[in-house]
């Protein structure tokens, strides 16, 4: 299929033109994302260093029934260097001088039965002096399981894809080692579906997935990609085919829920010195009242 990028504005298209829903009528989230230092799945789930490990695997209560509403305040510690959970973790040995530590996004989803759409949209922080990735002032990924097939995906999102091992972990033996899921099976559908906007010039998005590792190609799903500023915010926007159709996709169809979450890497960031959401779910057309972190994502 033929790809086009328009590098000065930001978008990435493949095959067609963007067909937008009217996101004035398309209901939106706020999330807060906020700064996790060396807070890997091990971590997170070890109850000498997490009381909440308990209410986790017992309760099957999400990270983001108890988190919502503090993710800011746990941000604000970790990116201090101040120490966090039952076992006073210093979870950021190394702070990063001026970064702040969280941002709030508001987060919008809908479909029109063929393709799905993602807007995110936020303020970006103040710019300081730590930069990273030299091309990329910003990139923004989003992962999703295939409605319940990573364990503990409903729990916690994209958690399982962050250990202790990986580059500029605490544990970290291989520079080169990135994302993975312990236990993956693509050909099962054990596996996270990745997509990514970059904003430098001339820079293409991702459209892969994390098995037992990360692979940034490979995926069709992926339709147009667009990210720009507008005013003092920046707005990125997904839209991708419900069908998937490559290697890596997932298909999102009406009878499951989606387990999700997203990461910025602001002002030029790079590697676990991103913005991470808490774990959320999502559905077409599909209302649960009760799940405090799940998004009906309705046809427009």
């Amino acid at each position: 299929m033929k790809k086009t990028v328009l590098a000065v504005l930001g978008v990435f298209v493949a095959g067609g033109a963007m067909a937008a829903p009217d996101w004035e009528k398309v209901p939106a989230r706020k999330m807060t994302l906020f700064f996790p230092g060396q807070s890997s799945l091990e971590w997170v789930m070890n109850k000498a260093d997490h009381s909440a490990v308990p209410d986790i695997v017992d309760k099957k209560r999400p990270c983001a029934k108890c988190h919502e509403g503090d993710a800011n305040e746990i941000g604000d510690k970790i990116v201090k260097g101040q120490p966090v959970g039952s076992s006073k973790s210093v979870l950021e040995p190394k702070p990063p001088k001026g970064k702040v530590g969280s941002i709030p996004v508001m987060f919008q989803a809908a479909h029109d039965g063929s393709k799905i759409y993602f807007r995110f949209e936020w303020v970006p922080p103040q710019n300081t002096d730590n930069k990273m990735d030299k091309k990329n002032e910003v990139k923004l990924t989003m992962m999703f399981d295939g409605g319940g097939t990573v364990d503990g995906a409903n729990l916690n999102g994209c958690w399982g894809t962050c250990h202790s091992d990986l580059r500029s972990m605490k544990d970290a033996k291989d520079d080169k080692k990135t994302k993975y899921i312990k236990d993956a099976d693509l050909a099962a559908g054990k596996f996270m579906d990745l997509i990514q906007y970059r904003s430098g010039k001339g820079e293409k998005p991702v459209d892969g997935w994390v098995d037992k590792e990360r692979h940034m190609e490979g995926g069709k799903g992926l339709v147009k990609v667009e990210g720009k500023k507008e005013g003092n915010k920046w707005v990125v926007t997904f839209e991708r085919n419900l069908a998937g159709g490559g290697k890596g996709d997932h298909a999102i169809v009406a009878d499951k829920v989606y387990n999700f979450g997203f990461a910025i890497h602001e002002d030029y960031s790079e590697a676990r010195y991103h913005y991470v959401s808490l774990g959320y779910q999502f559905g077409l057309d599909k209302a649960v009242p009760d799940v405090k972190n799940y998004i009906n994502v309705t046809k427009q």
